[in-house]
């Protein structure tokens, strides 16, 4: 009888853990990722390096550093965008994105669980988004082409292309 209550108490264990882990069925495979809860510190301006992940001691941030003036935050919403990415499943979408410099770019992380950003490599613009959460930016770039990565999950093929003209 002993034995049979062990056996019993391990599969409720094991059932509480697996449903806590849970996953979000936004991202790939359905495995989710959860990288800590992090809530996004609007405005703050700190600078993570590209293999930083949430969780690990990286800054989180929201919007442009600001030194350059390349792109600055103009709200939480994508209303009124002129041009949208979404990012999902470890992918933006569309992955080339394509905008006039004075555009208002609106970025949303349509991931339920999984933080993302949007980083333009070499320029000042660093969106950072925590999960279901949309970010609009101005877009001041010259115009060209720039690559485009999620600095959390660039490992992952999490990239893409920004043409401005």
């Amino acid at each position: 009888m002993a034995l049979r209550t062990h056996v019993a108490v391990g599969i409720v264990v094991v059932a509480l853990l697996a449903a806590a882990c849970g996953s979000d069925a936004n991202d790939a495979a359905g495995g989710g990722v959860d990288d800590g809860g992090i809530a996004p510190q609007t405005g703050a301006t700190g600078a993570a390096g590209a293999g930083d992940q949430p969780g690990a001691g990286s800054s989180y941030t929201t919007g442009s550093t600001g030194e350059s003036g390349s792109a600055s935050a103009t709200g939480p919403s994508g209303a009124g965008a002129d041009v949208t990415v979404s990012v999902n499943n470890y992918l933006f979408d569309p992955d080339i994105v394509e905008a006039s410099s004075g555009d208002v770019l609106a970025v949303s992380n349509d991931n339920a669980k999984t933080p993302h950003t949007f980083t333009v490599v070499g320029e000042d613009v660093d969106l950072q988004l925590g999960p279901q959460e949309t970010v609009t930016v101005t877009i001041t770039l010259a115009p060209g082409t720039y690559d485009v990565i999620c600095r959390f999950h660039e490992t992952l093929g999490m990239t893409g292309t920004l043409v401005v003209t």
